[in-house]
């Protein structure tokens, strides 16, 4: 014989269909597989989940709030921060209609910053 006992050529054996099977499963991992086939899957749609001002009043903006369907009052100060259509404004360069951001600091009633776009149209 060749030296090789049972045993021994059973751990042979043993160890290379284990070598064996772990190179199949690298080179058929998620990881390593083409896309080719594969579906992609669907860019999501737009959808309009901005706040909207509805009211614009003298010293302050009244927005409704997409997410509780509410109306917010907030008190605009001079330093208020006003963007509006990306450009630095002022409290009448807002209407209702603009789809705003409001970020508060301290004092929720205040806004800090104001951030308006005119809606897009279709």
């Amino acid at each position: 014989m060749s030296g090789l006992t049972p045993n021994s050529l059973m751990k042979k054996t043993s160890i290379f269909a284990a070598f064996i099977l772990s190179a199949a499963f690298i080179c058929i991992s998620p990881a390593t597989m083409s896309a080719k086939g594969r579906k992609k899957p669907p860019t999501p749609v737009a959808i309009d989940t901005n706040d909207k001002i509805t009211a614009v009043h003298h010293a302050s903006i009244t927005i409704h709030v997409f997410a509780t369907q509410s109306s917010k009052e907030y008190r605009v100060l001079p330093a208020t921060k006003i963007t509006a259509n990306g450009r630095p404004g002022k409290l009448s360069d807002l209407a209702t209609g603009m789809d705003v951001t409001v970020t508060v600091g301290a004092n929720p009633g205040v806004a800090d910053a104001i951030d308006a776009k005119s809606p897009a149209r279709r």
